[in-house]
């Protein structure tokens, strides 16, 4: 079974020393959208594109499917 990892999105977090908080303000995205990211939950295609804009980047450098 596949599901969506967001262990890429951290990852660039880290790498660019952006807080989780400057991304929810930039990306405009609530606290706890958030925190389903975190726990690696579903969320909309919505999000994730503000998250891709926010960030300029591609979806596949913040999102990837893996086996479960």
């Amino acid at each position: 079974m596949l599901t969506l990892s967001y262990k890429k999105l951290f990852k660039k977090l880290i790498d660019i020393e952006m807080q989780h908080n400057q991304l929810m303000e930039k990306a405009n995205v609530s606290r706890s959208t958030f925190y389903k990211l975190k726990k690696g939950e579903n969320v909309t295609t919505d999000v994730l594109l503000r998250i891709c804009n926010a960030l300029q980047c591609d979806i596949s450098e913040i999102v990837e499917c893996v086996e479960v």
